[in-house]
């Protein structure tokens, strides 16, 4: 049986393009439900972009339809609507089904553009009763290191770039230079062309009468320092049974899991009860509850000077981790700052140690259901449930940390410190009624469904923070300092949203032969004004089991089936902020009056009264076909989608009072299309040997068509001075934006292409040169372009399974390729200055016509140049093509004997591997990477991002 909302159907009764995954199927070593469907199902994207303990994962199903708009699906959980809040026990799961197409969606309506994930979790089963009890255990650790330039190496460069800027600024002049000046101290080349930070060198790394570098004391791996080896366990247990009257299904788990950066880790603890009951032979009734707490302890991620993962990456090589009494060594990298032009990152220990992030959440769901037969083939169901959702936030950085180039304890880092508090609190609220009518006359056989649903979401929000800490001996808002300005109410929000639909669904099935499928759904949202208030949104779909006619005469062999699908719906996409139609107030704040300040409040922006739905009009064409007696079977979908009326924040003229107003874009217009091909195979299926083979295949191509008169889109994806992607019409959405590199200046074509316009360091040989792409000789901003694409030529994913007797293995892999990645963190680890660790292969760079190093590296320089670090080109973005082994699991099965005599029914031992390897030629932790959050217009960034982790594990499961 496959779920399609609302309802379970026959998979051979299916028209749209769902796709289903068994328990049985899911890496259920993984620690969340994302993990868990890694490279499982053929057209949609599963990116694991962090390897925190607390992360979860990306998921895109067929593509990118909008830009301002989330691209999330729907999740719902035993039929309760629940968002993108997944926090559900992978242990609990009976089945996945995920509605790919608009037409299988459509029947979520406005919360459908993105797909829908529908979750069902275990039930209880008539018989004995059943406990099982799964223990695992293992440790985590750094699943690749990043190759960084040793002590040695550093200090290198480090030298070459302060003596090639030293000969840079004095050439610029006009000034003969005679490499004898590079031995000049100091305080002479100071004196010589100034600049200090760019050409000054610390006398203990070299020594200026030789001209040689002196080697260094340490040789400290910081990424050895920062990762551990983190240990994990979790437990789960459930007991179910039941008889003909009652059924039931409990479960309880807990999970703690250490980061692989020290000082991270999440508890989980969760606890789940589904109950069926028949209270009559016409009366159904069950009920679902479920909670899940996290406490979590996290870090923060991005800039160097937030990111202990970059800062370590950075970090100067030939500086000591910890003294001598094995505390961190700290200001240690940002006392050179100043005079020498270093980055000033605190050391990524004193950082995870002192600064200090938690977060604990308590989610719960109540779900109560009763279903009654009215008459034969006719039933009511009532599903009324409600879900909760508290948590508590805490930050607080210390007067221990340097800020800056200010030492700890300083008065800016006591500035700095800052504490804060949030607590949020949300509550979701479900009633709905459906009529279901399924009725067979012949060969006929129909199926009508009616409903009525109204959901209610509150949230309420407050935050403050405090300052004017003196000491760390609390460490949070309490301890603020005395002076009522150190205390500040940052937000406090409260919203309601509220969603009320109608719904319909009829089945027509001839003779199991020919199929047809069409829905209907009106949504009405507060989200959106009042001239756009409701959204319709219907579909179709039919289906023709050839292999069911007679002409058909087992053409693809015996017992082979195929049938032939095809599919039109329309579903929408609401997922934008409450009150966006409203006119909003500012926060109370002072006006003068007189010669007094009073109190008062104004309008806070302009908002679109007719702002409406983002729909997504879908066409899909498929195939289901089953070869081999039925041990093979071939599910493909071609599609084609277009997203219009996007919701875009449309830029107005400041005079008005705000800078942008979130409206739709008429006429505008995004297409997707594509195909995803899925085949799975009992190959061998023996007595005591079988080996099953599963493998997909998804392409899409994104395209903006029409941006509705809005002009292109530039954003920032990165945190630096540059933009970084563009948003235009005949290109996909949020491509990667700045100059072709076009090679090195060498002494054959230097004066000869196209000088940039900015000149205070003119290019010299060895530096990088650039695409003039308006050919007007010179290279300024007119000249960037689009230089890459965050986006695969196609992904894929594949899975084999074998037994023999009471031995069985598993493994699962999956990959991407031609997409690539834009490493933001190349502006500070391959910049060629030397004012932290760089890239290994930077080693390899040009230092002279006689040395041109690998042909690709520029020379390094810390006087600015205008052609190599401080602007972004395509030497940046990389190959993010990759193939990973997500899973490997070996198992054995206690024979029956010798379970008995344990006086249990079943045990079974394994071992597994988690991200077993990865090939890929990115020089970064991991090539799937998405730093700005699932930001449809910035994707493909890496920039400071937690690490994934390599887990080996090991379990026992035990069955009574």
């Amino acid at each position: 049986m496959v779920a399609i909302g609302y309802q379970k159907i026959r998979k051979s009764d299916v028209t749209g393009a769902i796709s289903s995954v068994k328990a049985a199927e899911l890496n259920l070593t993984s620690p969340t439900v994302g993990q868990a469907l890694v490279g499982k199902v053929a057209g949609v994207q599963v990116s694991q972009t962090s390897g925190a303990p607390y992360a979860g994962t990306k998921i895109r199903v067929r593509g990118i339809g909008s830009i301002n708009a989330s691209s999330d699906p729907l999740y719902v959980i035993d039929g309760y609507p629940a968002g993108n809040n997944v926090s559900i026990n992978p242990e609990d799961i009976e089945s996945i089904d995920i509605l790919k197409d608009a037409a299988s969606a459509a029947i979520y309506g406005s919360r459908a553009s993105g797909g829908v994930v529908l979750i069902t979790t275990k039930r209880g089963q008539d018989g004995k009763g059943r406990f099982e009890y799964d223990v695992q255990g293992g440790i985590s650790q750094l699943a690749k290191k990043v190759k960084l330039l040793d002590a040695n190496q550093f200090i290198q460069l480090l030298i070459d770039g302060r003596n090639n800027a030293y000969k840079d600024l004095w050439v610029n002049s006009g000034k003969t230079w005679n490499d004898a000046m590079f031995g000049d101290n100091n305080a002479t080349r100071i004196a010589n062309v100034g600049n200090g930070s760019s050409v000054s060198i610390p006398a203990d790394l070299y020594n200026f009468s030789t001209q040689q570098a002196i080697p260094a004391k340490y040789n400290t791996d910081w990424q050895d320092e920062l990762y551990r080896n983190a240990a994990f366990q979790r437990h789960n247990l459930s007991f179910s049974g039941g008889n003909k009257d009652v059924r039931y299904f409990m479960s309880g788990g807990y999970q703690n899991n250490d980061g692989i950066v020290t000082n991270t880790n999440q508890k989980v603890i969760n606890f789940r009860a589904n109950i069926d009951g028949n209270v009559s032979e016409r009366l159904h009734v069950g009920a679902n509850m479920s909670y899940t707490q996290n406490n979590n302890r996290e870090v923060r991620e991005g800039r160097y000077d937030l990111s202990p993962m970059m800062s370590a990456l950075i970090y100067l090589p030939y500086l000591p981790a910890r003294d001598a009494n094995g505390n961190p060594i700290q200001f240690g990298m940002a006392s050179l700052a100043s005079v020498y032009g270093i980055q000033n990152p605190e050391n990524p220990l004193a950082t995870v140690e002192q600064l200090k992030i938690s977060r604990k959440g308590d989610r719960s769901t109540y779900n109560a259901n009763a279903a009654y037969k009215i008459l034969d083939g006719l039933s009511f169901k009532a599903n009324l449930g409600m879900q909760t959702y508290s948590e508590r936030y805490d930050f607080y950085l210390p007067t221990s940390l340097s800020n800056g180039n200010n030492p700890p304890y300083s008065t800016a880092s006591l500035a700095a410190a800052t504490a804060i508090a949030q607590n949020l609190k949300q509550i979701d609220q479900l009633a709905e009624f459906t009529l279901n009518y399924n009725k067979t006359f012949g060969k006929h056989k129909i199926d009508v469904l009616a409903g009525y649903s109204a959901q209610k979401t509150t949230s309420d929000l407050i935050r403050v923070s405090a300052k004017g800490f003196q000491n760390d001996n609390i460490g949070e808002i309490t301890d603020k300092g005395a002076d009522a300005s150190f205390f500040a109410l940052d937000n406090a929000a409260k919203s309601t949203n509220t969603l009320l639909s109608y719904f319909g669904r009829f089945s027509y099935n001839y003779a199991g032969k020919y199929f047809l499928t069409g829905s209907f759904r009106r949504d009405g949202s507060s989200r959106f004004g009042p001239l756009n208030k409701y959204g319709n949104f219907p579909s179709v779909a039919a289906g023709w089991s050839l292999s069911e006619e007679e002409f058909y005469n087992n053409f693809l062999g015996e017992q082979s089936t195929v049938k032939i699908r095809a599919s039109w719906g329309l579903s929408g996409n609401n997922n934008i902020p409450n009150y966006r139609t409203q006119q909003e107030m500012s926060s109370p704040g002072g006006v003068v009056f007189g010669n007094s300040i009073s109190t008062a409040i104004w309008p806070n922006a302009i908002q679109d009264g007719s702002l409406g739905w983002e729909s997504t009009s879908q066409y899909n064409f498929g195939a289901d076909v089953g070869l081999f007696k039925n041990r093979v079977s071939v599910i493909a979908n071609y599609y084609l989608s277009y997203s219009y009326n996007l919701l875009f924040n449309q830029s107005i003229s400041a005079i008005s009072g705000t800078s942008s107003i979130l409206t739709n874009l008429a006429d505008s217009k995004i297409r997707n299309k594509g195909f995803d091909v899925q085949v799975d195979g009992r190959i061998v299926q023996k007595e005591h040997f079988t080996f099953g083979l599963s493998g997909n295949i998804a392409v899409n191509r994104n395209e903006v068509l029409n941006m509705g008169g809005a002009s292109t889109i530039l954003t920032n994806g990165a945190e630096r001075s540059y933009l970084t992607h563009i948003t235009q019409e005949g290109q996909p959405v949020g491509m990667f934006y700045g100059f072709k590199a076009l090679g090195r200046l060498t002494a054959d074509n230097v004066g000869k292409v196209a000088p940039s316009a900015s000149a205070t360091n003119p290019a010299k040989i060895g530096d990088l040169y650039f695409q003039d792409t308006d050919g007007n000789g010179i290279v300024n901003d007119a000249d960037k372009t689009v230089i890459g694409t965050p986006y695969p030529k196609f992904t894929y994913g594949f899975a084999l399974n074998t037994s023999y007797r009471t031995i069985d293995l598993r493994a699962s892999f999956n990959g991407s390729y031609g997409n690539q990645v834009l490493d933001g963190q190349d502006y500070y680890l391959y910049n060629f200055e030397g004012s932290g660790n760089q890239y290994v292969d930077v080693a390899d760079r040009y230092r002279n016509e006689a040395n041109p190093g690998s042909g690709l590296n520029y020379r390094a320089s810390r006087a600015g140049t205008q052609s190599n670090s401080t602007r972004l080109s395509s030497f940046y973005i990389q190959d993010g093509s990759y193939f990973r082994c997500t899973n490997i699991t070996l198992g054995y099965t206690f024979p029956k004997s010798l379970a008995t005599t344990l006086k249990v029914s079943n045990v079974r031992v394994y071992a597994s591997v988690d991200n077993a390897f990865t090939i890929t030629d990115y020089k970064g932790y991991n090539p799937e990477v998405d730093y700005s959050g699932g930001s449809n217009l910035t994707p493909g960034v890496d920039y400071g991002n937690y690490p994934l982790a390599r887990t080996y594990n090991v379990g026992v499961k035990l069955t009574f």
